[in-house]
Parts: C-alpha cells; sequence; structure tokens
C-alpha cells in the first residue's frame, strides 16, 4: 500500500471518528440546553428525538452514486486526453467525495450511538449500506483505480478510457 493511500485511510478514519464525537457531543448539548435552558430562545426549538432525516436522504438518494458514474465517465475521458490538471482535478474530486461520505458516515454513527445511549434504540446500518458501498467505491477511485495510476499503463489506457466511458452511464443503472 502506497503512503498516499495510507494518508488517505488516515484521513477517512479521522474524519469519520471527529465527526461522530462532534456528533454526540452536540447531542448532548442540545439535550443539556433542552432541559435546562428550555426558556431561552431558539433553544426550544432544537430537534431532541426525531432522528435526521438527511442521512438516509442523502445514502439512498443515488446523489453520491450518480457523482461516481459521472466520475468514471470522466476518468474514462481524461484517459483518452493527456492532461495532468484533469488528472489531478478527478484525484481531488475522488478524495474529497470519500472523506465527505466519510463525515456523513461519522455523523449517523454518533447519532446512532446518542440513540442508544439516551434512548436504548438499537443499532441499524441498514440505510447506510448504500453510502458506505460508495465510499469504497470513491476510495478505489482515488488509489487502485485512479486516473493517474492508469495512465501508468501505457496504451492499454486507450481501452480503459472507452470502457470507463461505457460502464458509467451503466452504474447509473446498477448502483
Amino acid at each position: 500500500m502506497s503512503q498516499d493511500t495510507t494518508d488517505l485511510l488516515k484521513v477517512l478514519a479521522t474524519t469519520l471518528l471527529v465527526f461522530a464525537a462532534g456528533t454526540l457531543v452536540m447531542l448532548y448539548a442540545i439535550y443539556l440546553l433542552a432541559q435546562y435552558g428550555a426558556n431561552l430562545p431558539m433553544v426550544g426549538a432544537l430537534p431532541l428525538r426525531a432522528p435526521p432525516e438527511l442521512v438516509p436522504l442523502l445514502a439512498e438518494s443515488r446523489v453520491f452514486s450518480t457523482l461516481a458514474a459521472v466520475h468514471v465517465t470522466a476518468s474514462g475521458l481524461a484517459l483518452l486526453l493527456a492532461s495532468t490538471t484533469v488528472d489531478m482535478a478527478l484525484l481531488i474530486a475522488a478524495k474529497a467525495v470519500a472523506v465527505v461520505i466519510a463525515a456523513l458516515l461519522g455523523f449517523a454513527g454518533g447519532h446512532m450511538v446518542y440513540l442508544q445511549l439516551s434512548e436504548g434504540a438499537a443499532l441499524n446500518l441498514n440505510p447506510l449500506l448504500p453510502a458506505l458501498l460508495v465510499l469504497i467505491g470513491f476510495l478505489l477511485l482515488s488509489t487502485v483505480l485512479s486516473v493517474p495510476a492508469l495512465r501508468r499503463l501505457g496504451n492499454l489506457r486507450f481501452v480503459l478510457g472507452i470502457a470507463a466511458i461505457i460502464l458509467g452511464p451503466l452504474l447509473l443503472i446498477w448502483l
């Protein structure tokens, strides 16, 4: 495993843990504010029991799978061209989306721990499975299947580029 991959995995793990801890602290701060400062302006309006609808909405909305499909198609185009700037832009985009998904999963994990500790709710990771799969996909797109890595294959990159252009739209159907 290269140093870049190791660093990316460290960033993803740290992001997940920081967002999980931040969510847990935030929810307990909201709980304490609601308990002891409910008559303060706007504190009573903070949601306590309702699970955030944003996590399943983002995980199941196909936003990230659509980005993955577009990224694969754009990677195919980049393999047919010779542009270091485009290669770097796709690599940075893949890493950035992976970090955003890790933050989303960290938020969901922190919220689930909060619900487990405060209400004894069962942990259900099924709604997060699509986001986890797309995270793995973007991890691959930013390491093994990145344009700079595929460009090292010489003229085979043209075949892979055409295959990626065809595979991109098919991913919309499969994901």
